[in-house]
């Protein structure tokens, strides 16, 4: 089961806080016409109505047509319920989905894909291709946020990322448990203008409120026994009962796209401090001591940064190819390698992935502090096995402490990489996870004929 990155039972963030600071600061959206049809992609029962309900409602208001598909059942929510297996929950939140969107809009298309709840990033093209037929009818399509810091949301992000891009359609995204562990200051909430407000009439807000009622299993305890307590507390619920929504619109930079990115680099030319600071200059050397050869024939780095750690490769590969999805950093790489007194090839490409991969084999591919930012870690996966030749070496470096902006933790990314590899090196601090993998699990002693 994939693990979150926040904790829902801390108290988080007060509504009064989100309601002093933020309505001013928002541009509105405008509310849904006739002539629009709506998808929703969501990843559990209630995703939909809390994040989105107050504009179906106006959808159906308008007389604009709603398809909405629940990519699981929902059947994890309760893990430690002794009163209720996973398939009564899963029977229960159904029944309470179909009753909620009711309320919402009585002319909804509503469509159940029985995907396993808490592993969808392991189903991302699946979902693409099973909701593939419903984006070419649809106008806008709407999915919760990919920095939501739930895997579940970030993996339909990256279905409904892909479908607009390959429809070309709208695609909003709606936070939700962002509202409970970030605040209106918070770094991946910034420019403001990333966001935009729906403000919901009284007769909007009236179905959305009837309808979290609906999903009665989430807010309201399944029994008096531990582990059945309500998923989301009065404080959660007091989020979703404004008189507006907020999505994540196309001119949004959620931490997966390339905007967000080039937004830090105009604000530092080194804003994690890779040439300064101690930890990272003791993290790089780490890394280096990790590689199990002396030497490599041709090296993928991708998240390059400003390539210190391109510089620090370069005098044990004979080719290094680095890529990074912000120009400003591909320029500082490019800088970085001129001064190089050494004859490694690197060739430097402002490009990002998985969406793309370079061609050719890698006997070592880098990933460092890169892989939380893919939303589709399956795609990332088959790039890395399809690369990798057979005496090749994967490693992976990346923070495991609390981070707003990763939309997955270093224990997934590291836990999707090493499926079918052999671990060599698993190297563990409170701040980050470093890990080697090859093929053939060979060990740096067995290579040299110590053992």
């Amino acid at each position: 089961m994939t693990s979150l990155v926040f904790d829902s039972r801390e108290a988080g963030t007060p509504e009064q806080v989100w309601d002093a600071a933020w309505p001013p600061r928002l541009a509105t959206l405008a509310g849904p016409r006739r002539e629009d049809r709506l998808l929703v992609l969501v990843a559990h029962p209630d995703d939909e109505t809390l994040g989105a309900g107050g504009l179906i409602a106006a959808a159906a208001a308008a007389g604009a047509a709603v398809t909405i598909v629940v990519a699981s059942d929902g059947e994890a929510s309760h893990p430690n319920s002794v009163t209720h297996s996973q398939t009564q929950l899963a029977e229960i939140r159904r029944a309470e989905v179909v009753r909620a969107v009711g309320r919402l809009h009585p002319h909804v298309r509503l469509e159940f894909l029985g995907l396993p709840d808490s592993e969808l990033t392991s189903h991302v093209d699946e979902l693409a291709t099973r909701v593939s037929g419903h984006a070419g009818e649809a106008t806008l399509l709407l999915t919760p946020w990919s920095g939501d810091r739930h895997p579940d949301h970030a993996a339909c992000a990256a279905a409904g990322a892909r479908l607009a891009q390959a429809q070309g359609i709208e695609h909003w995204q709606f936070p939700i448990w962002a509202w409970h562990w970030a605040t209106p200051e918070s770094p991946q909430f910034l420019p403001h203008r990333a966001l935009r407000r729906l403000c919901l009439d009284e007769s909007a807000l009236a179905a959305k409120l009837e309808a979290i009622a609906a999903h009665r299993s989430q807010h309201s305890p399944l029994s008096s026994m531990p582990g059945d307590e309500a998923v989301l507390t009065a404080s959660m619920l007091a989020h979703f009962q404004r008189p507006y929504e907020v999505f994540v619109t196309a001119e949004g930079a959620p931490a997966s796209s390339a905007a967000y990115f080039d937004d830090l680099y105009q604000q530092d030319r080194d804003p994690w401090g890779l040439r300064d600071r101690f930890y990272e200059r003791r993290k790089r050397d780490l890394l280096l001591a990790s590689l199990p050869r002396k030497r490599f024939r041709r090296a993928f780095e991708p998240g390059c940064a400003i390539g210190e750690l391109t510089a620090a490769l370069a005098p044990r590969c004979d080719q290094i190819v680095a890529w990074d999805g912000a120009r400003v950093a591909v320029e500082q790489t490019a800088a970085r390698i001129g001064q190089l007194p050494v004859s490694t090839r690197v060739s430097v490409e402002c490009a990002r992935i998985p969406a793309r991969w370079p061609d050719g084999a890698f006997d070592l591919i880098v990933l460092s502090e890169v892989g939380y930012y893919c939303l589709d870690m399956q795609a990332l996966k088959r790039c890395v096995d399809r690369s990798l030749t057979a005496d090749g070496v994967l490693i992976a470096c990346h923070w495991r402490r609390d981070a707003p902006d990763h939309p997955a933790t270093a224990p997934a990314v590291h836990g999707a990489l090493g499926e079918g590899l052999a671990n060599i090196v698993a190297h563990r601090e409170a701040d980050f996870l470093l890990d080697v993998w090859t093929r053939d699990g060979t060990s740096v002693a067995a290579a040299e004929g110590i053992i």
